[in-house]
């Protein structure tokens, strides 16, 4: 089985660079397989656009625009492209960058597939950072990095502490029901619990209110959408569940820090 070595990666390598010892690229999948390998270093891979099957000791899995993987080191793997352009974003980890700032990597064995909408919106701003190069960019991708770590260990906790089991079915109605009008003493009814109990109790399981939390849901879908040119952000913002552009653009500024229109520009360059 064959070991690729720091930075290396299948494919056609658009930018490669280095920030504090995390080596950043973006490149376009070329191979429609590539057979069992493992990689020298832990990584993300966050899905530009395209799909991707990827199968490891748990079975295939299909990535499609906008997922993101964590691949810890030395964790075998295989890929099968679908037809069509597939482009993918890396971020690697050395194993001095792992030290210096003492990450415990044994709760994320295995590849694996980060559904937390709050990991995927920082993958969404590491990318969108990767562009600017200033005195303060390796402090933002640095930061934003270990953001992601953050939100990653808390999942962790609360597997290890058995969270109750209408935070998962909250989560999941959420994601299915994030652009329909939403009211706290339904949903609250529908899990059996007071709505004042709900309110405080939801901040303490998600690491923010529920409004907030629901608008990142439609700015992520926003994210996705923002590919198809053939989309004006009115029809975006639209479809991902706002109520006009204003808002829209509000809401994705105030997640990601630049509005649809920028973030668009350097999506498709």
């Amino acid at each position: 089985m064959e070991q690729l070595k720091r930075g290396m990666y299948y494919g056609e390598i658009n930018r490669k660079f280095v920030v504090n010892e995390l080596l950043v690229s973006d490149a376009v999948y070329t191979l429609e397989r590539v057979d069992w390998h493992y990689h020298e270093n832990p990584y993300f891979t966050f899905i530009l656009e395209g799909n991707l099957l990827e199968g490891n000791k748990q079975g295939l899995y299909d990535c499609t625009t906008g997922d993101l993987l964590f691949h810890n080191w030395q964790d075998p793997h295989y890929n099968i492209k679908p037809e069509g352009c597939t482009r993918g974003f890396h971020i690697e980890l050395s194993p001095d960058w792992i030290l210096k700032d003492s990450l415990n990597l044994n709760g994320l064995e295995g590849n694996i597939a980060i559904k937390h909408p709050e990991a995927r919106l920082l993958f969404h701003q590491l990318f969108s950072a990767s562009f600017i190069q200033d005195n303060a960019s390796q402090m933002v991708m640095e930061s934003l990095l270990l953001n992601v770590f953050a939100v990653l260990n808390a999942d962790c906790r609360g597997v290890e502490s058995k969270i109750p089991k209408w935070v998962w079915t909250l989560r999941d109605y959420l994601r299915e029901n994030y652009n329909a009008v939403l009211d706290l003493s339904t949903i609250a009814n529908m899990l059996d619990l007071h709505p004042v109990y709900l309110s405080r109790e939801f901040s303490r399981y998600f690491g923010t209110t529920m409004g907030v939390y629901i608008r990142k849901l439609k700015v992520e879908k926003a994210l996705l959408l923002l590919d198809q040119r053939s989309l004006s952000l009115t029809e975006i913002a639209y479809r991902s569940g706002f109520a006009d552009q204003s808002h829209f653009i509000r809401c994705f500024k105030a997640c990601m820090h630049v509005t649809p229109k920028e973030y668009r520009k350097m999506r498709l360059s």
